[in-house]
């Protein structure tokens, strides 16, 4: 019916078009109306914090300042900024000059456009296995998939948005390559390798995962489909040959050998494999943990019939299409990595599933049209079905609201630094906020999105996490200035390779201070280390004279991913864990003089008694063992006679936190909540409880 009359083909894929932007975009009602979760003087934030490593790279280039080192990631180790700039970046940089729009509104409203290219090759691949109807019903259906509208809409600034694209597009070129019988192949082959290059170029972080997604379908299409001329395919594959060798000669003959250990090293971040004295990190991130089969229905089809029909059409259509499936074998590979590895593959479940519906839609309207000989009748069956399918999908994506990760109150805070900070200052924040507070701020982290290893992680947390004011502000001075490979494995090679060991050193120096150092470094017996042979030497390493300014910021984010950055801040190597506190933040904290109320967002609230130190939240009772009240000038304690309880820190009117004793006596507790500091080590700068938190570190320093 469509094939006969391509106008309404046509129609049908504007509509289609214009109901996939409308779902990307519909969330700026809402963040309009409520301005304090989504904009920063009215304009629009993101919903990813890796989006503003892409969106920074974006205002580099448009103001001339992309240079090859990012000197203001990983402080002092410096990854070198990617060459040429990032697709994305590249793309934000262009709309932004060309429109003259802000970045923020740039980022905001870029991936939602871009989302919508999907279509195409899913189209495409469905129109071929069957027909221009399958195509438009398998377009729909990737355009609405819960978890891909998600990670496509309003404010996702990052190559989520295409990498699926990306990957339908070389499923696509690929098959039309192998099923081409004339010389016109080769021009879709040239379509495989601009998709190759777009790919690489877009997903710049793993060029050797972007290298199986784009190659794998075309090797499939040459082992079992590509049958030229014996003269046509000599020439053929000895021009691929030579562009081959040309490749690795570039890239180095070792290439090969570099693209395994890298796919190894994603696979172990993905599947939160422990490599080495460190933890994985992938562990602590949300989009990496393993759905259940419930959340990825609901985040894929939002319909257990809608989903067990795209599951049973793919069986179908691999059945029907025989050896001609296996151009799918990668969609439907990634695919099945969400049951087992990380909910973020959710995404490639879009574009596999959309196929398998619209291949039992499809044979349901070949077999209606048949049986009443009326194509009106088979077609009307046809767009009920797609209806009761998609409706579950369409109504929760404009149900939805996506608000953006950093909250303008962080933002706020953020901006606020850059401004009561030096230039070439260190801004020590957990590494949720490192893209955004580079972005924001325009100063220098040590720790971020991408480089967030568990070494560097771990000394991320311990500043927050240890009791010590001393060691918090010594060790922030000495990662500063000699990071990682000039300076943690310093300490570990002068103990032979025990990172147990140099790790344990580490914390006992700094957390000593210098002169008490001294003593500690004499008696360890160290090995020399590239010009540190002496005592003194070795104070000098690690009490460094501070040539950038460090300071910390502390804020209402940290409270709620507690329980990662405390395990990570108190790791052992030795034991190869941390330890998870309990900490359970309330609002609007209402004091008596024998009791204390507080709210919860879950509804399991708080009421304490004051007089029998004893805490009711929702049905359960714990025992208190020290009450933290901060006035505007004192604070009051109040402590009970148990040997184990917890610790309830109050701000009357306003935050209190009940907590574990391990976090209630962290700097970031005592900074925090109760404004308890040792003026050697701290100074306040920004003090905006409970929303954020600057502090000048004053660490000490070796003087010979």
């Amino acid at each position: 019916m469509l094939s006969n009359k391509p106008w309404i083909e046509i129609i049908f894929i504007c509509f289609i078009l214009v109901l996939g932007f409308l779902v990307r975009m519909e969330d700026l009602r809402d963040w309009k109306a409520n301005p304090v979760r989504a904009l920063y003087k009215g304009e629009p934030l993101l919903t990813t914090f890796d989006g503003y490593y892409y969106l920074t790279l974006a205002r580099d280039l448009a103001e001339g300042t992309y240079r090859p080192i990012d000197e203001k990631r990983a402080v002092p180790d410096c990854p070198p900024r990617p060459q040429p700039p990032p697709l994305l970046s590249s793309i934000g940089s262009a709309v932004q000059q060309v429109t003259g729009a802000s970045f923020n509104w740039v980022g905001a409203v870029t991936p939602a456009v871009l989302g919508l290219l999907l279509f195409f090759p899913v189209y495409g691949i469905g129109r071929f296995y069957g027909g221009p109807i399958m195509g438009c019903v398998a377009g729909l259906f990737s355009l609405m998939s819960f978890y891909y509208v998600y990670r496509s809409s309003l404010g996702w600034f990052d190559t989520d948005c295409m990498n699926v694209t990306f990957a339908m597009a070389a499923v696509f070129f690929a098959l039309k390559f192998g099923e081409v019988k004339d010389r016109r192949r080769y021009l879709w082959f040239l379509g495989v390798l601009l998709n190759y290059a777009l790919f690489m170029w877009w997903w710049d972080q793993t060029p050797q995962v972007a290298t199986v997604i784009a190659l794998l379908p075309v090797t499939v299409a040459m082992v079992f489909f590509y049958r030229p001329e014996k003269r046509e395919g000599i020439v053929f594959l000895s021009s691929l040959g030579v562009l081959g060798l040309a490749f690795f000669f570039i890239k180095g003959m070792d290439l090969p050998i570099k693209s395994v250990e890298d796919i190894l090293s994603t696979y172990k971040y993905i599947s939160k494999q422990v490599a080495g004295d460190f933890p994985n990190i992938g562990v602590s991130i949300s989009e990496q943990a393993v759905p259940s089969l419930a959340e990825i229905i609901s985040k894929t089809t939002d319909s257990v019939l809608a989903f067990i029909t795209g599951v049973i059409g793919l069986f179908f259509l691999a059945y029907r299409a025989r050896f001609k499936a296996l151009y799918l074998a990668v969609p439907v590979l990634l695919s099945g990595l969400s049951f087992f590895f990380a909910k973020r593959f959710m995404i490639f479940l879009a574009p596999t599933l959309a196929l398998g519906i619209g291949c039992i839609l499809v044979e349901i309207f070949f077999f209606l049209k048949r049986f009443k000989d009326r194509p009106v009748v088979g077609f009307g069956a046809l767009v009920l079905l797609v209806g009761l399918l998609i409706y579950p999908s369409v109504q929760r994506d404009f149900a939805k609201t996506f608000w953006p990760k950093e909250p303008p109150f962080l933002v706020a805070g953020m901006v606020e630094a850059g401004k009561k900070t030096p230039a070439e200052s260190v801004i020590w924040a957990w590494w949720d906020h490192g893209y955004p507070m580079i972005y924001w701020a325009r100063r220098a982290t040590i720790n971020d999105g991408q480089v967030h290893e568990g070494e560097r992680s771990v000394f991320n947390g311990i500043p927050y996490a240890t009791p010590s004011d001393r060691l918090a502000a010594n060790l922030m001075n000495f990662f500063v200035h000699r990071g990682i490979r000039k300076g943690t494995h310093l300490v570990y090679e002068a103990f032979d390779g025990n990172t147990t060991k140099g790790f344990r050193f580490i914390k006992e120096v700094l957390g000593a201070g210098p002169v008490n150092a001294e003593r500690i470094i004499a008696s360890a017996g160290l090995k020399p280390q590239e010009g540190i042979k002496t005592v003194e030497d070795w104070l000098a390493f690690f009490f460094p004279k501070p040539t950038r300014p460090v300071y910390l910021f502390n804020d209402w984010r940290l409270t709620v991913t507690n329980y990662w950055w405390y395990w990570l801040g108190t790791w052992d190597p030795g034991r190869h864990d941390g330890v998870h506190p309990t900490y359970l933040p309330f609002y609007n904290t209402k004091l008596t003089a024998k009791s204390i109320t507080a709210l919860h967002r879950s509804g399991s609230n708080l009421k304490a008694d004051l007089e029998k130190g004893v805490a009711a939240v929702g049905d359960k009772v714990v025992s208190l063992k020290v009450i933290h009240i901060r006035y505007p000038n004192r604070i009051e304690t109040k402590t009970y006679p148990v040997s184990q309880g917890y610790y309830l820190e109050v701000i009357p009117g306003g935050y209190s936190a009940l907590m574990s004793p391990n976090i209630a006596e962290s700097v970031f507790n005592k900074l925090f909540l109760r404004h308890q500091y040792d003026q050697r080590f701290f100074e306040p700068v920004e003090l905006k409880t409970p929303l954020f938190q600057i502090w000048k570190v004053k660490p000490e320093w070796y003087s010979s």
